[in-house]
């Protein structure tokens, strides 16, 4: 069953880490690459806990997810609940931080569980916190089928073009080039993939693990600078 309830904790009560770490200032986000960011109470929320709980790299992953998401889904004309996507781009990589890393589960399952509490918290209904944990935990999918719900198929579009530049070829130039300004790479080829190395020697039987000898070499060769 994609999505448990009651929520499976990261190693301790998610609730409590989320309230923690996240209490710092929201950076000024606003508007980017003709791109919007919602500034509702659990975008903002999920923005917080992202910061406070990444890395500069993984925080800047996260947040480039949701613009390539974004343009990738004008381009395609493709309508979509932002507010959803916005939260699952942003938290998609929390299980690999050191806060809610877990020793057995899955990191997409980590973070899936963690964005299905946060909003839990700000009252979204059961569907659509079923749809943003299900969008979450099938990033990592090694295919998915083109009736997937939007929200689903617009996620993992936008960690792909991130982590090794698919479709990036469609998107406008400069757009990319204000994501990157805005969040650099930050050593995202060199960092990213140890991370994913970890994941998978400590849990073999992971998407993590299948994918990851042909995904290190599609994010060297991913067409960004450092």
């Amino acid at each position: 069953m994609i999505f448990p309830t009651p929520w499976e904790s990261a190693g301790g009560d998610v609730a409590d880490q989320a309230q923690r770490l996240a209490a710092r200032t929201r950076p000024e986000l606003g508007r980017l690459a003709e791109v919007w960011v919602p500034d509702s109470a659990a975008a903002v929320e999920a923005e917080r806990l992202a910061r406070a709980a990444s890395s500069p790299m993984l925080y800047g992953h996260a947040l480039r997810s949701y613009f390539y998401a974004a343009l990738l889904a004008a381009a395609d004309g493709m309508h979509y609940d932002q507010e959803l996507l916005y939260v699952g781009c942003v938290l998609h990589d929390l299980g690999l931080t050191p806060s809610f890393d877990h020793p057995v589960r899955a990191f997409e399952r980590v973070s899936a569980d963690a964005c299905a509490e946060l909003v839990e918290r700000h009252d979204w209904a059961l569907a659509r916190r079923y749809r943003l944990h299900r969008a979450v935990v099938l990033h990592m999918a090694p295919t998915l089928p083109p009736a997937e719900e939007n929200e689903v198929l617009l996620l993992e579009a936008g960690v792909a073009c991130d982590v090794t530049g698919t479709r990036s070829q469609e998107l406008d130039d400069q757009a990319i080039q204000e994501l990157l300004t805005r969040y650099p790479r930050a050593g995202f080829k060199r960092d990213f993939p140890q991370l994913l190395r970890s994941e998978a020697a400590r849990k073999p039987l992971t998407h993590t693990a299948l994918l990851l000898r042909g995904l290190e070499e599609r994010i060297a060769t991913a067409p960004f600078p450092e």
